[in-house]
């Protein structure tokens, strides 16, 4: 009876506990939030991911599994088996016919790995204790042919030097993967051993005198089509895991949302608060604080910064752009007018529009004078960028990681060489998505916060990282190795910090050598 009573207890114990717990996570994001706005955005973060993110992580894993099925089926897979092992296992720890999660890895997205490592033709080549060792080496190389790219085609930002910085962050995505995948063995042979097979001796003698019922382009089709549809098991097996950590971490990461204002239009308002003189809607460029030469009834005007480059002049910039403008919080906003041009009494206000606004709809701005302006034919004024309000809409966040990160910057800017502080953003959001983080180098680079050299160790954390928060838990679930997920979240976060901080010194070395 008392051990009845007792295990009543421990039950009432852990309900206690887990409610405590979460409401706790809940508040989190419901205090600054809003409890209605922040399940929204759960809701609508997850649509948009399972929509955008897992029917393409499908798609990869469909055309992954047929040609890794066809591969192996004609015995490719044990070729390169062959001839890589004396180059894998030294480096990595792992069979030759790794390489080919690597390639696979490295032209798609982390989850092509899972449906080689679901064919046992495949698995044959493998202990046991390396199978969860996969998720680490394969997530290195996610999505590197879309980084890499995306890198080169930042000369025209960042200067002719980008090769190097994609060559020293593809080096150290490797360095990164060494140390992430051998860490990860090494807490799987404590667990595994290190002869335990990945599959039964007897099934593989099967496999390899199996018969097959149909030659030539048949037998290609079938190869194909059973390597399809694993791919389509192991899309429906990740949706889980993704859908709920990737939503998580990005909540986590992302701020408050920032429209793209489109155009901007001038408008000088009566003291009943009525305009009469307004300029037509001005185009945005992408950068550039400074609006001057600002007629009314035009749509023609100059934006420049409000700071001198090197050279001491002030920049101008195309007011043709195609998106709009993302504005940060509390940025300011600098306006000079010709005082004979807006003749009269009234004061000035800014309306910033998306496109697509009605001519009454927007953000409407007041402007004020930066000082007394009494004398001259010019007058300067300025306004602040408001806060957004949370809409419940997709990626809506709290930016808690970006903050963290910031307090942690004195130990990463010397780590990694940042000229920013603003830069630590970046692998930060590749905690979650390597193509959010890629998203975010474009605008630092032309507010001049980042140089070549950070771009180096951006493609090394964002290709080891590639997103692994959002990945790692349903890929060791696919694996079936879900018990060790602290672990290889562990080794991988430690790779992804070597692999950042190899790039940096390598392109720092290889600039030395070229120069």
């Amino acid at each position: 009876m008392k051990t009845k009573k007792k295990a009543h207890s421990n039950l009432y114990r852990k309900a206690v506990v887990c409610l405590i717990l979460f409401c706790g996570f809940f508040s989190i994001f419901s205090i600054p939030m809003g409890l209605g706005n922040a399940l929204n955005t759960m809701m609508n973060t997850a649509y948009r991911i399972l929509m955008d993110t897992v029917f393409y992580i499908m798609a990869i894993a469909v055309i992954a599994g047929a040609v890794s099925s066809l591969l192996t089926e004609f015995g490719v897979v044990a070729l390169l088996n062959k001839l890589l092992s004396p180059l894998m296992k030294p480096l990595f720890g792992m069979p030759g016919a790794s390489a080919l999660g690597m390639v696979s890895t490295y032209l798609s997205d982390n989850p092509a790995i899972l449906t080689l490592a679901d064919d046992k033709k495949f698995r044959r080549f493998f202990k046991a204790y390396q199978i969860p060792a996969l998720t680490n080496l394969g997530t290195s190389f996610g999505m590197g042919l879309i980084v890499t790219s995306f890198a080169v085609g930042m000369s025209s930002l960042l200067g002719k030097e980008v090769g190097i910085a994609a060559i020293c962050g593809n080096i150290g995505a490797i360095i990164g993967a060494i140390v992430s995948t051998r860490l990860m063995l090494l807490f799987m042979k404590k667990h595994y051993g290190k002869d335990e097979p990945a599959l039964k001796e007897d099934y593989v003698e099967a496999e390899e005198v199996q018969e097959h019922n149909h030659k030539g382009f048949l037998h290609v089709l079938d190869a194909l089509m059973d390597g399809g549809k694993k791919g389509v098991d192991m899309g429906l097996a990740v949706i889980p895991g993704v859908l709920i950590i990737c939503s998580i971490v990005l909540m986590l990461t992302n701020g408050k949302p920032a429209p793209q204002f489109k155009y901007a239009r001038l408008e000088r308002v009566t003291s009943n608060g009525k305009y009469y003189r307004h300029s037509l809607s001005i185009e945005i460029p992408d950068s550039g604080d400074s609006l001057t030469e600002v007629l009314p009834n035009h749509g023609d005007a100059v934006w420049t910064s409000s700071t001198p480059d090197e050279d001491g002049k002030y920049p101008i910039f195309d007011t043709y752009t195609t998106k709009g403008r993302t504005f940060e919080t509390n940025e300011r906003l600098y306006v000079t007018v010709n005082k004979k041009a807006w003749y009269g009494r009234g004061s000035f206000r800014i309306v910033l529009l998306r496109e697509g606004d009605a001519s009454e709809d927007g953000i409407r701005l007041a402007l004020e004078p930066v000082e007394d302006q009494s004398e001259g034919t010019t007058m300067l004024l300025t306004t602040t960028i408001p806060q957004q309000d949370y809409t419940g809409s997709a990626f809506e966040g709290i930016g808690l990681l970006p903050f963290l990160a910031d307090k942690l910057s004195f130990l990463l800017k010397p780590l990694f060489g940042f000229s920013s502080g603003e830069a630590v953003a970046v692998p930060v959001t590749a905690l979650g998505s390597a193509g959010a983080a890629l998203g975010l180098i474009p605008g630092f680079a032309k507010r001049g916060l980042i140089n070549v050299g950070d771009l180096a160790v951006f493609v090394a954390i964002c290709m080891c990282w590639s997103g692994y928060l959002s990945t790692h838990v349903s890929m060791m679930e696919v694996l079936g190795c879900r018990e060790h997920t602290g672990k290889a979240l562990l080794s991988h976060t430690i790779g992804g910090l070597c692999a950042g901080v190899a790039a940096h010194w390598l392109f720092r070395l290889a600039i030395v050598l070229l120069s």
